[in-house]
This record gives structure tokens, C-alpha cells and sequence, in this order.
């Protein structure tokens, strides 16, 4: 007897498709969140350097006499950023030291350092 060929896909042929399947958007997956967690991180990064480059400014164009050490916080989003400044002196040259922390998926912080002379 002759027997005619057979059409389609066998029901093991569509499981190996879908487990392959299955394993390439579990990857895809795992990479699309790794692109977003990045991005977030370097988002909040530039925001706070953003925050501290601008309180490094106002303290560049603050008189001398006038500097004192201190901190605020800042909040944008639902994200907290603390700025602190500490002001010391070394015969006629200040240091200015800002640092910006903030805690969303771990504790971050970013510093910056610049020197006044009278």
C-alpha cells in the first residue's frame, strides 16, 4: 500500500517550536529590563549631578565670608537626594566639597571638589 505524505507539523515539532520560542522572549525579557534598570540608574546619575553642579555654582558665586557648611534635600519624583557642602580653609584657599546621596534600588552618591582663593 502506498501511503500519502503526511502535511503540517506533529505535535512534538509545535512543542520544540514553542519551547524555543518560549526560551528566546524569556532572554529578550531579561534584557529589556536590564536596558530599563540602566537607564533609570542614569537618569537619577544625571539628575543628581545636576543638583549638585548647581549648588556648587551658588556656592562659587557666594561671598567668601559668607560661606558656611550645611545641607538640604531635594526631592523630584519620588526620589530624595541629599545635598551636603563642607566648607574648610587652608590659609587663603577654601575648599568646597558638595556631595549628593540618594537611596532608590541602593544607596548612590556623586562628589564634587573645587577651590576658592581670596
Amino acid at each position: 500500500m502506498k501511503r500519502e505524505k503526511d502535511h503540517g507539523f506533529t505535535l512534538i515539532e509545535l512543542l520544540i517550536a514553542l519551547f524555543i520560542l518560549s526560551v528566546v522572549l524569556l532572554a529578550i525579557s531579561s534584557m529589556v529590563y536590564s536596558v530599563m534598570q540602566a537607564t533609570s540608574n542614569s537618569k537619577e546619575t544625571s539628575t543628581a549631578t545636576t543638583l549638585m553642579q548647581d549648588k556648587m555654582e551658588t556656592l562659587k558665586n557666594t561671598r567668601l565670608t559668607s560661606l558656611a557648611p550645611g545641607s538640604d534635600t531635594v526631592q523630584l519624583g519620588n526620589i530624595d537626594y541629599l545635598r551636603k557642602w563642607a566648607i574648610s580653609t587652608t590659609g587663603n584657599i577654601r575648599t568646597i566639597n558638595v556631595t549628593v546621596n540618594w537611596t532608590n534600588r541602593g544607596s548612590h552618591t556623586v562628589t564634587m571638589t573645587t577651590l576658592r582663593a581670596d
